[in-house]
């Protein structure tokens, strides 16, 4: 199961004169003036991602829902971001979350009124059609209760503080969001989604070859602090499997004897592991303050590779050779603008220099024979040294027979 909605639906019967019902100040309005009932209501609390919001709305008020009697008030509702907690009892798992820690997650939370049972099955049914994950399990409160079978969530909001008591009735997932802010913030690194290629249940072991190389690495560091060599075995795993998965993660995680998530804390920290699939040439091209002032400037070299490649920066090609990516300084700034591409600088660049270098680059894939171009330098230059030679020490030619003491004293 890849995706799990969490429904919780209360039960209220409001009379005017109960002094415990707890209703807005919208459904005070509404209510009738003689202490006979009403018909009942129903509070549909769900929790959806930004982009899907206001389609799992609209579903829902097409059913009526969200609507008070009078018609006063139509298609209102509460929503607010999305908070959880682990419960104590309820199972938390450390290596995931603590019990009785507030968590942000990345759905928002909805709460929209159901008049009549009928509409509040109907507007459950809509919410189960409109909403992007795949699964569904609702619950209900008071006196009355339901269990909707369909689904389950890799995002787990726990309900609201009113519900606790309903959750040691239910096996809960251990799972919870990377993130602390909406999805559409800087997705590539802190969101994890499973999709066919890059989710727990693909394989992934070291082979022979790297297994060696591992035994290496984890020899430089004392036995009880083998958990210092993350960093390397992440990489080691990533130069195998092409990038760093939630697989590769979890072996190494198993590998090192710890916490599955102090893993994904260091493979989320840091740019260099790249946790969705790239192409067979990583570009990455600086457009820090240096490589932007530099040479012909790296907006030039922007938009060439923009050009040549037929992709903007973030994407990758549809053959699968180059991925194309802008990044912060890569400390080459005396030959700025500069690339990298995997583990190589080309530096110096001009829009022609860099449009040959991926030309030699895709000629190299497809036959082999191609001459790429040497890392360094794409200019006359051998290193940094300054382009338009010596500005000073040149006039004195340094001689050691005229210019040592013969003596043998400093």
């Amino acid at each position: 199961m890849k995706g799990l909605i969490f429904v919780l639906v209360q039960y209220f019967q409001y009379m005017h004169n109960d002094s415990q019902c707890v209703t807005s100040t919208a459904i005070r309005a509404n209510m009738s003036t003689t202490s006979t009932s009403v018909a009942d209501r129903y509070k549909l609390v769900f929790f959806v991602p930004h982009p899907n919001l206001e389609a799992c709305k609209e579903a829902i008020f097409d059913t009526g829902a969200g609507a008070f009697p009078g018609g006063k008030y139509t298609k209102t509702c509460f929503q607010s971001p999305g908070t959880g907690q682990f419960l104590p009892g309820g199972g938390a798992n450390p290596n995931i979350g603590a019990v009785g820690t507030l968590e942000h997650v990345e759905e928002m939370k909805v709460e929209i009124l159901c008049v009549g049972r009928e509409t509040m099955l109907d507007a459950v049914k809509a919410l189960v059609t409109a909403h992007p994950l795949e699964a569904t399990v609702w619950f209900g409160s008071g006196s009355s209760r339901f269990h909707y079978r369909a689904m389950a969530s890799k995002l787990f909001p726990t309900v609201a503080r009113s519900a606790r008591q309903l959750i040691p009735r239910v096996s809960r997932p251990q799972w919870r969001s990377f993130s602390a802010g909406p999805q559409v913030l800087s997705d590539s690194l802190a969101v994890h989604r499973n999709s066919p290629d890059n989710n727990p249940s693909v394989p992934f072991k070291f082979n022979q070859d790297n297994l060696k190389i591992m035994d290496e690495i984890l020899n430089r560091y004392p036995p009880q602090y083998k958990k210092a060599a993350v960093m390397p075995l992440l990489d080691l795993g990533q130069r195998q499997h092409g990038f760093t998965s939630i697989s590769v993660m979890n072996e190494v995680a198993r590998l090192l004897e710890m916490p599955p998530m102090r893993v994904y804390e260091v493979a989320t920290f840091y740019t260099m592991y790249n946790r969705e699939p790239v192409g067979k040439y990583f570009v990455q091209v600086c457009t820090t303050t240096p490589c932007q002032l530099g040479g012909c400037g790296s907006d030039k070299i922007m938009e060439a590779i923009t050009k040549h490649l037929g992709i903007t920066a973030g994407h990758t090609t549809e053959d699968n050779l180059f991925t194309f990516i802008e990044v912060e300084c890569l400390g080459a700034c005396v030959n700025a603008p500069m690339v990298q591409i995997n583990d190589d600088y080309y530096e110096d660049l001009t829009p022609e220099s860099v449009v040959s270098l991926l030309t030699a680059l895709k000629e190299s894939a497809a036959s082999g024979s191609a001459k790429v171009p040497a890392p360094g330098p794409l200019s006359q230059r051998e290193s940094c040294e300054n382009s338009g030679s010596l500005t000073n020490l040149n006039e004195v030619k340094w001689d050691p027979e005229t210019m040592m003491r013969k003596d043998g004293q400093l």
